[in-house]
């Protein structure tokens, strides 16, 4: 297939300029596709087509370099050692090679079995030596025939026999099917006479594309097209084939593609120019090719999609010939043949950069291959696991989702292929139950008596219930209106407010403004903020015994229209019902009053507090609330050292907030309900633990792994949530964990790399030391344990464990934490830190757990004044009041006597219906004034007495 001169031949007269080009992505400037270029022979004055073996550690081309031929031989060559040994003949012409799967034989064409070889070979010499040299052009010689060497025993076996050209050939992945071109039809069948002048002038016009099996049987035609059809080549899955076909005239060439039988025949390139020498990427996503549509001397580089949808996009942007390019079996590699002006041609070798391809070519990330992945820790690999976990293809990653159910199965595999064993309770899946959604019933019901009229209200349309509203039947009772329905205590600087002063709401109706006072002073504003949502208005009207809340948003509010029903997680039953209303409706409310909403609404807005009993207006409602529940999936794999007696897991979290609409998005405005594709939270994470686990995996293939634990790889699912995945799998698993190694937010590297809960363990201290030492990686050191990630959840079972984190950042839980925003050389350094520590920490290195004080700041707020050292259980559902998983070391909590599990049902005079309460509590007490505490614990009511510190 090095046909480089004859394709310029072909293509003489045949020029476009610059104006009149087809459309494709060009550009003067080099984008930076292949980087760090070389030459890797230098041997002889031409050598090209250079194919990679499938495992990339060898590579077969042809070259003039045997002083005893003057035409190409093939040679294979060891691209660790650059040995290079003969694998034809030596004698006749040969071209186009291809290393067997099996990597014990080579297939090449050769026509050594001419008997007028002898003859050739003198006038070719003849030819050289004349002062007058003719123009080079490629030889579609009749006896060309396919041949195959055992590299073993060194013997030749003649694969075709068939009088014609027959090469181009390629193997099948599975090294089953051989694909090649062939004229052989112009020498067993009787041309038309038209035809037969054309065939004589140039033999490539009765070339088709064959396939046959790997012992040369079983030949099929596959295509039937006058022209050449030539340089065919399998995808890496071998489902597909690609090659480059000329017009009847040779003029033009174009680049096709067709499914293995011959069938699903498509063109991907449209540039009315010589194109051609495709090549698929590993992937199977994009080709690359040659084409000469700069100008018919110059051959550039391309690459376009599979299914030539989108503008080729230009690779090359050297001087001379750049043609023949093909990509290593990972993908990362570029090789291809170049030409200088005397005509002398040379293999290139230069890296990949795969994603920026697929950018330009606006391709979706895929899943990577494990094949096309290096067991060493590489930036390049890093990059593939990070553009695939944070692509808009996965969507945030939600818990639950179908897009989590995708990338868990994709992990699974890998996991597999690794050869590490499953540890999950469904394979290498583990997966836990959670409330994922609330949605309206059907007996969702609003009913108004106006004294003279009753009236009944559509939901969704002129009313809704909140997703934390209690349900069932609620009575008919009267309507109270309490202003904006807030209640904030004085504190030093601002007077207490209290829309409730003088009312009796108790068994009523509260109908209340949903936001804040506008018309008053900014500090105001801030310090009735606390006060104003919609959990704290429904607390405090059910300490105030009332029956209900109903909120509007009123006239002058920003929002126009209903809230929209979403579930919120840890913000249980608010122990009343809690409807959102139009003004429409609030407005007959309010209608006996004497005012309307805008009076009372304006009337507030200036500081007052303005309320009133509204007459004979009475409100009966029905509440109906469906929760569904979803199903996260953890991802568990066990690397297993035999005689081991515990096990370190490595672990990051793998979902994100998905379009944030539902999660604790820190979205701009306009940026709300756009995809979180979460680059750094967490992508970065999972793409240290994948390639640890398939670095560790090949180190204990090669019997290089010397640890006395076992390995646990994990992937959890729920921790945008509460912990859930992490926390389910604690309480399941029957692993005897030494220690746990966390990985959140690692992409982001700047000079220090933080490592927190550094504290939980003895012995990490001494450890990191040494790490330090070896990496030269400067290390900040945090004692602390509790940090709101999956670590908590080990260390609250007694587990020693550190969490490596490089920092926060603006584009923290928004879509703007992208994959080009990370620092991948940075994430690399992260794994060969960990790695580092793993393999330590799985010695016999002991680990001493160790209870630590908090910094009494992480878990409670960091905007509250008080501390008890309460650590929620966050993957609480259903559970009246707050449940605890522990307290902190010489808390207050753990003074009081709360332990792991309690449930706090009572706070001070407050009762705790859910985790919102509990926060208002902590905002309202007072550091060294003794509070009581009630829990259930073990189903039974315990009074305690807790004495809250100050955070400062």
């Amino acid at each position: 297939m090095l046909k480089i001169l004859a394709f310029c031949l072909m293509s003489m007269g045949f020029a476009k300029e610059a104006s009149n080009l087809p459309a494709f992505q060009n550009s003067d400037k080099d984008i930076g596709l292949i980087s760090g270029a070389r030459q890797i022979t230098f041997v002889g004055t031409r050598s090209g087509e250079g194919y990679f073996s499938q495992d990339g550690q060898k590579m077969v081309f042809q070259s003039e370099r045997s002083e005893k031929n003057p035409f190409y031989q093939i040679y294979l060559m060891d691209l660790k050692t650059g040995k290079t040994d003969l694998v034809s003949t030596g004698s006749g012409k040969t071209t186009c090679a291809w290393i067997h799967p099996d990597m014990n034989r080579v297939m090449f064409s050769s026509t050594h079995l001419d008997p007028e070889l002898g003859q050739k070979v003198q006038q070719e010499y003849k030819s050289r030596s004349e002062a007058q040299k003719s123009k080079y052009s490629w030889s579609y010689d009749e006896t060309f025939d396919i041949f195959e060497q055992n590299l073993k025993t060194k013997k030749y076996k003649r694969l075709t026999k068939e009088k014609g050209y027959d090469a181009e050939g390629a193997y099948s992945p599975d090294g089953k099917w051989i694909v090649f071109a062939s004229n052989r039809l112009a020498y067993s069948e009787t041309l038309p006479v038209d035809e037969k002048k054309i065939f004589d002038q140039d033999p490539s016009y009765m070339m088709d594309i064959y396939r046959m099996k790997a012992d040369g049987t079983g030949v099929q035609q596959l295509t039937n097209v006058k022209g050449y059809d030539g340089g065919p080549f399998f995808s890496s899955d071998g489902s597909k084939i690609t090659w480059r076909r000329f017009t009847a005239n040779g003029q033009m060439a174009e680049i096709f593609v067709m499914n293995a039988d011959g069938t699903g025949e498509k063109q991907a390139t449209h540039l009315k120019s010589m194109s051609w020498a495709p090549y698929f990427h590993p992937s199977g996503d994009y080709l690359i090719f040659t084409s000469n549509i700069l100008g018919y001397s110059n051959f550039e580089l391309f690459i376009v999609d599979t299914d030539g949808t989108k503008p080729p996009v230009r690779v090359s942007f050297l001087d001379g010939f750049d043609g023949l390019p093909v990509f290593s079996p990972d993908g990362n590699q570029l090789s291809w043949t170049r030409r200088n002006e005397k005509g002398e041609s040379q293999i290139y070798l230069a890296k990949w950069d795969d994603q920026k391809a697929r950018k330009l070519l606006g391709l979706a990330s895929k899943a990577p291959v494990l094949a096309e992945l290096s067991s060493e820790i590489q930036v390049s690999d890093i990059e593939k696991w990070v553009s695939y976990l944070a692509s808009e293809k996965l969507q945030g990653r939600a818990t639950g989702s179908q897009e989590e159910k995708e990338y868990t199965l994709e992990l699974s595999k890998h996991f597999k292929a690794m050869g590490l064993k499953p540890a999950g309770s469904q394979g290498y899946l583990d997966p836990f139950d959670f409330t994922a959604s609330v949605t309206l019933g059907s007996q969702n019901k609003l009913n108004i008596d106006l004294g003279k009229e009753k009236k009944s209200f559509q939901v969704e349309k002129d009313f809704v219930p909140l997703s934390f509203s209690n349900t069932g039947e609620f009575k008919e009772s009267d309507v109270v209106f309490a202003g904006y329905g807030i209640v904030a205590p004085a504190t030093d600087t601002q007077p207490a407010y209290d829309s409730f002063k003088g009312l009796d709401v108790n068994g009523k109706w509260v109908l209340a403004f949903r936001e804040i006072p506008e018309d008053i002073p900014n500090v105001r504003r801030i310090f009735l903020n606390t006060y104003s949502r919609i959990h704290h208005k429904a607390l405090v009207a059910r300490q105030r015994g009332a029956l209900g809340l109903i909120l509007v948003n009123g006239p002058k509010a920003f929002s126009k229209t209903l809230v929209k029903l979403k579930y919120e997680g840890g913000f249980a039953d608010a122990g009343l019902p809690v409807l959102h209303i139009s003004d429409d409706l609030g407005n007959q409310l309010v209608k006996g009053s004497g005012k309307t909403l805008k009076e009372w609404q304006e009337a507030n807005d200036k500081g007052e507090i303005a309320t009133a009993a509204l007459g004979t207006v009475k409100v009966s409602a029905s509440v109906d609330l469906k929760l569904a529940k979803g199903q996260g999936l953890n991802v568990i794999a066990r690397l297993v050292v035999p005689g081991a007696k515990n096990s370190i897991v490595i672990g990051a979290h793998g979902d994100h907030l998905g379009t944030g609409l539902q999660g604790n998005s820190l979205a701009k405005n306009d940026e709300r309900g756009r995809v979180h594709v979460g680059a750094d939270d967490n992508a970065s994470g999972v793409s240290v633990v994948m390639e640890l686990a398939h670095k560790f995996s090949e180190l204990q293939k090669q019997g290089k792994l010397k640890i006395k634990s076992n390995i646990v790889f994990a992937v959890w699912s729920g921790e945008e949530m509460g912990l859930l995945g992490s926390t389910q799998y604690l309480k399941t698993t029957k692993e005897k964990i030494k220690a746990y190694v966390n990985l959140d937010m690692v992409g982001r590297l700047r000079e220090t790399l933080q490592v927190q809960g550094v504290g939980s363990a003895n012995e990490w201290k001494g450890l990191l030391e040494q790490v330090a030492t070896q990496t030269a990686q400067p290390l900040n050191q945090l004692d602390d344990p509790y940090v709101p990630s999956d670590g908590m959840a080990f260390y609250l079972k007694d587990i020693p464990f550190v969490m490596f984190f490089t920092g926060s950042h603006g584009e923290y839980h928004s879509p703007r934490d992208t994959p080009e925003t990370l620092n991948y050389p940075g994430i690399q350094t992260v794994a060969n830190v960990v790695e580092k520590l793993v393999v330590q920490t799985a010695g016999p290195q002991k680990i001493t757990y160790r209870r630590v004080e908090s910094s009494k700041k992480s878990m409670e707020g960091r905007s509250f004044r008080i501390y008890l050292g309460t650590i929620p259980d966050y993957s609480q559902e259903g559970v009246k009041g707050v449940k605890i998983s522990g307290t902190s070391k010489d808390s207050p909590a753990e003074k009081a006597g709360l332990k792991a599990g309690d449930i706090i049902v009572e706070l001070g005079q407050t009762k705790i219906e859910n985790l919102y309460d509990y926060v208002y509590c902590l905002q309202a007490m007072k550091a060294g004034q003794p509070t009581n505490v009630k829990v259930q614990r073990s189903g039974q009511l315990v009074d305690l007495k807790i004495l809250p510190t100050s955070k400062e």
